[in-house]
């Protein structure tokens, strides 16, 4: 069971970390020319489907057996906490968005990130970059919660 709970920090370690980078290399990006822009916008794609997307299959995947392992090591009346459900509940919900919305606008936008001869990027880069931006607020905010929720609530 150790190891399945060390996978399990180790998911969330990619999963936050990575979220954090790819923030970062965004926010760093803004000012440069259109093809250096391009190049982070595929570094950030790439960072989504290697480390975040993978950090979270990682935490979903073991919080499934971590939590089927509470009952059956006689640890039932621990599921009857609110706040294992808020971690729980917030962790799904985060996973669900990050593997099911945020991968695909995160594939989309790095196939989009070619800058033209003149360094111009294509107008719907835009709209994917910022739709990028709100899923990875959200789902992370939903990340740190599920975090926080066993040592707050």
């Amino acid at each position: 069971m150790s190891l399945v709970l060390f996978v399990h920090i180790l998911g969330t370690a990619m999963w936050i970390g990575g979220t954090l980078a790819g923030l970062v290399v965004v926010s760093t990006a803004q000012d440069e020319p259109g093809p250096v822009k391009a190049g982070a916008f595929r570094i950030v794609a790439r960072l989504h489907t290697m480390v975040i997307g993978f950090g979270a299959l990682l935490v979903l995947g073991s919080g499934v057996i971590l939590t089927m392992a509470l009952d059956t090591e006689g640890l039932g009346d621990l599921m009857r906490d609110p706040k294992l459900w808020v971690m729980i509940l917030t962790g799904i919900l985060a996973g669900l968005i990050v593997l099911f919305v945020g991968l695909p606008t995160a594939s989309r936008l790095g196939a989009l990130a070619v800058a033209s001869d003149s360094g111009a990027l294509p107008p719907a880069l835009e709209i994917y970059r910022k739709r990028l931006g709100v899923l990875t607020m959200v789902s992370g905010t939903l990340a740190v919660l599920s975090l926080l929720a066993w040592y707050v609530f």
